[in-house]
Parts: C-alpha cells; structure tokens; sequence
C-alpha cells in the first residue's frame, strides 16, 4: 500500500503567486508615493500661483495709482486751460469801450421793442 504525503507539495505556481504578491505589495508602495508626490506637487503649484497672483495685484495697484495720478494730472492741466481761455475772453470783453456796448444794447433794446410792437 502506498501512503500519501501528509507534507504540502510546493506547487510550480505557488513561487508565481509570492512574486505576483510582492509585486502588488511594490506597486501599491509606488502608487502611494506617487499620490504623496502628486499631492505635494499639486500644493506647490497653488502656493506658487498665490504668490504670483499676489503680485500681479500688487503691479496691477502700482499701475492703477499711477493711472489715478496721470488722469489727476490731466485734469488740473484742463482746469488751468480752460481757466486761462476764460480770463483771455473776460480782457478781451473788458477792452471793449462802454460807448460801444451801449450803442450794441440800445440797437438790441430797439430790434425787440420794434419786433414786439410789429407783431
């Protein structure tokens, strides 16, 4: 009679599935890595778009207070134009002789009076 070995017998595929499991095992420890690597990347480019964001509204409130001072500028420059075009018209109306601008509102005070009266 023959008797059956009560001992396991390693089967061919059984050194195939502890490979198989160790490869698992390394890929999950990559996979992991590279989640962790992934996150501090991603981390690092927000942090770096928060600086840079930072300072484009920093350029942006240069360039608006720079802006706000031109148009300032701009605006003083206009009032004293127009200031000096209103003084120059206000001389020129004050040479004009009184005897004139009496004989200009004598003929303006006729033309209405004779208008009104002819209507």
């Amino acid at each position: 009679m023959s008797r059956v070995s009560a001992s396991p017998v390693a089967s061919p595929f059984s050194g195939d599935l502890a490979r198989l499991l160790e490869t698992e095992q390394r890929l999950e420890a990559r996979l992991t890595e590279a989640r962790a690597e992934s996150e501090a990347l991603v981390a690092h480019a927000r942090a770096d778009a928060a600086v840079r964001e930072a300072a484009l509204e920093a350029e942006l409130g240069v360039e608006e207070r720079r802006l706000d001072e031109a148009l300032e500028a701009e605006r003083r420059r206009r009032e004293g134009e127009i200031a000096a075009a209103a003084q120059r018209d206000a001389e020129t109306f004050q040479r004009v002789p009184a005897a004139r601008l009496a004989a200009v509102a004598r003929a303006l005070a006729e033309r209405f009076l004779v208008g009104e009266g002819a209507a």
